[in-house]
């Protein structure tokens, strides 16, 4: 059945070699050294899907507790990323400041914080006063208060992309560029392998970390992933004069904004404001969104009606209708396993992804997480679990 003499029926398959996927397959060979891998990737390069767009955030700040533990379990790997891999990943706790111009807000991140707290992780409470003390270049009398995670961070997305790519290509793994996945192969219940532009491939496990083409490829099997593919822009622009290098990642969440620094300080990220824009596969620039955005970045810190806009980019990720993940085994196809609808988190939570799907795929359970909340089949029952309300 394998059409490609050149690459043997491997143990597993992973559709994907984003952050997602090479993730999944380091963390196999960190449990099974001896696991025969196959990574299938659709574009010509490493990084040009939703990894090498992201901003590189890593926040601990979630209302949702599963998320909160997602963040804590990637933890380790961040920290020890240079010795483990002997590369930098500029990896910098500046923080998230946390911004509430609403009462409705402000007490969700006063709980948020108290919870944070609870389980370890250091949040500190801004009132609006210590807003005005310590970030004097925010709009005075915009925000009731705000919050500040000491241990919310940035990392380079490509450079944690290019260890994991070059560790697990040491170790065997295969990864194939230019080698779309076109359709998941069954028989009966039980997947069988894929079919790609260059071959079938049979293998009897699956992972499809594909991002946005998540859903559509799942269809081809007949499954119905509730995962949807969303455009998100981004501003690359000059640092407002009066924001310091080295300040924390700004977030205004009543319109989305947020300022994010490179690692240099000379230029920012800016972006937020697009959330309720329809699904879509499509990468264009919409120009009509930078007015209402700009001035959405004007009230949050007003020098930056001063900034200069270099660029702007877009990318796309894949979001669920709870925003968070969609992990594990597929209950109506066996050995087929989803990781996906990461929902814009996953740069952060790929350590902590990586590690329950190579249990699951290994062992049929994981202790890091209570799996059966991350399996699509919690959207069929009407409503969302409490543990899952973002």
């Amino acid at each position: 059945m394998n059409q490609n003499s050149k690459q043997p029926n491997p143990d597993v398959i992973i559709i994907g070699a984003g952050i997602i996927g090479l993730s999944i397959a380091y963390h196999i060979l960190k449990l099974d050294p001896q696991c025969s891998i196959i990574v299938l990737e659709k574009e010509k390069l490493l990084g040009l899907g939703s990894t090498g767009t992201c901003t590189g955030g890593i926040r601990y700040q979630f209302t949702s507790p599963l998320l909160r533990h997602l963040s804590l379990q990637s933890r380790d790997f961040f920290l020890n990323f240079e010795t483990v891999f002997d590369v930098p990943c500029w990896y910098r706790e500046r923080g998230y400041l946390m911004l509430a111009s609403q009462e409705s807000i402000w007490s969700d991140l006063k709980n948020t914080a108290e919870q944070a707290k609870i389980e370890g992780i250091p949040v500190n409470l801004f009132s609006q006063a210590d807003l005005e003390e310590n970030f004097p270049y925010l709009q005075q009398g915009r925000y009731l208060g705000g919050t500040l995670g000491k241990w919310d961070a940035y990392a380079d997305p490509y450079a944690v992309l290019a260890a994991l790519y070059a560790w697990v290509r040491r170790r065997g793994v295969t990864v194939s560029f230019e080698q779309e996945v076109t359709k998941i192969i069954t028989q009966g219940d039980s997947i069988q392998g894929v079919k790609t532009t260059k071959g079938t491939i049979c293998s009897p496990k699956v992972v499809n970390a594909s991002g946005p083409f998540a859903a559509g490829l799942a269809a081809t099997a007949g499954i119905k992933l509730p995962v949807q593919p969303f455009r998100r822009q981004v501003y690359v622009c000059t640092n407002p004069k009066d924001v310091p290098p080295a300040a924390p990642l700004i977030v205004d969440l009543a319109s989305g904004f947020y300022l994010h620094q490179e690692a240099s300080g000379k230029t920012i990220l800016l972006g937020g404001t697009d959330n309720d824009t329809r699904p879509g596969m499509k990468e264009t620039i919409d120009k009509s969104l930078a007015e209402d955005f700009f001035l959405a970045a004007m009230e949050a810190i007003p020098s930056a009606l001063n900034i200069k806009w270099l660029r702007t980019y877009t990318g796309i990720r894949e979001q669920t209708g709870d925003f968070h993940p969609i992990l594990g085994e597929v209950p109506e196809l066996r050995g087929f396993f989803a990781a996906s609808g990461l929902s814009g988190h996953g740069f952060m939570h790929a350590p902590a992804i990586g590690r329950i799907l190579a249990d699951l795929i290994l062992k049929g359970s994981s202790a890091e997480v209570d799996s059966a909340l991350l399996f699509s089949k919690r959207f069929s029952r009407g409503s969302l679990s409490e543990a899952l309300v973002f």
